[in-house]
């Protein structure tokens, strides 16, 4: 007699040959550390949404991808403002010393630059971050806008698949309806006409 083995999880939910591995756009993932982000980020979806057809998988996945860039564009803010600390500190020095300044913008700029070490103390830290980011306005809008996108992907997708799933369990009950009103009819034929007196005596009624 042969045993039947119970598939694991694992086994269920087993990625398809032709969904494997991130896409072209996340192909460039040197680091280790961040691809097993990646890789298990995408285990706990998995085991969470629960695909079970070729177009639950590819929803699926594009929510697991798209998941995945926005954190990523995350990560580039945040490097984008480390590297923008020299600059936010010698333009927040630049405004302060601009007060009562009658050279010009270039010696305002060279004198903010040597003096942006021994003036740091003085400096408000949330100057100092106000302009970090408008040093680099520009590629953190960009950024920003990246993440937003990506985000809306992956809310989409999961509306696609709630939608899917929310039509074929439908679909499923309204067979089911249809099957059990044929049994009934087999089972137990048409219903019976009754004749019921009018009380007005106008004739019987069925």
């Amino acid at each position: 007699m042969t045993s039947v083995r119970k598939k694991t999880s694992s086994e269920v939910f087993r990625t398809p040959r032709w969904l494997r591995g991130p896409p072209a756009s996340l192909r460039p993932i040197r680091n280790r550390q961040e691809l097993s982000i990646y890789r298990r980020m995408r285990k706990a979806v998995i085991q969470e949404l629960r695909p079970k057809t070729p177009m639950e998988w590819i929803y699926v996945n594009e929510v697991v991808n798209a998941q995945f860039s926005a954190m990523r564009y995350g990560t580039w803010q945040a490097a984008v403002m480390q590297f923008s600390v020299g600059e936010g500190l010698k333009r927040a020095v630049k405004n302060r010393l601009r007060t009562g300044n009658k050279g010009s913008e270039a010696d305002l700029d060279w004198k903010a630059r040597e003096l942006a070490a021994t003036m740091r103390r003085y400096v408000n830290d949330h100057a100092i971050e106000a302009e970090m980011y408008l040093s680099r306005c520009s590629e953190m809008d960009s950024i920003h806008r990246r993440q937003v996108t990506a985000q809306r992907r992956r809310d989409s997708s999961l509306r696609l698949l709630e939608q899917r799933r929310s039509r074929q369990q439908k679909d499923a009950a309204q067979i089911t309806r249809a099957l059990m009103d044929e049994r009934n009819r087999e089972q137990f034929g048409p219903p019976e006409m009754v004749t019921i007196a009018r009380k007005n005596g106008a004739g019987d009624a069925p």
